[in-house]
């Protein structure tokens, strides 16, 4: 992106040596100057983790993200109806019904590892790594 800039340029007269004779401010004179902008726009990366609930979740698992990314987070409990929590950020999408999935969409804007976890279960599902 470019700006244009105009810059005026008065040039004073010469004055000459008698006390009431000047010569008039010549303000006609104008330069054009174009500047660069960097417009430098972070990109953002979309990230989705889907968990099944006694299939592929548990403590041990650890997802990386890296930080400013727009994360999805899939979860069903194919075998009852719960309750998923995403700590640290605190969202949930409240009761799921049996076999149906939940989501969680959340920009990931603050560092560190974040538990999912099942309300009903209390067992940690998947560990989010901001960094």
């Amino acid at each position: 992106m470019k700006t244009r800039l105009l810059v005026v340029v008065a040039a004073l007269g010469s004055l000459s040596a008698c006390s009431n004779d000047t010569a008039p401010i010549d303000t006609t004179a104008v330069a054009s100057v174009d500047t660069a902008v960097d417009s430098t726009i972070a990109i953002r990366e979309n990230v989705t983790i889907s968990v099944t609930v006694g299939v592929d979740s548990g403590a041990e698992r650890i997802e990386q993200v890296a930080l400013g990314s727009e994360v999805t987070i899939s979860l069903v409990n194919p075998n009852e109806e719960d309750e998923f929590h995403l700590h640290g950020y605190d969202l949930s999408p409240g009761e799921t019904p049996k076999g149906e999935t939940a989501t969680i969409t959340f920009t990931a804007d603050t560092a560190g590892e974040f538990e999912v976890e099942s309300h009903h279960t209390e067992d940690v599902l998947v560990i989010i790594n901001v960094s």
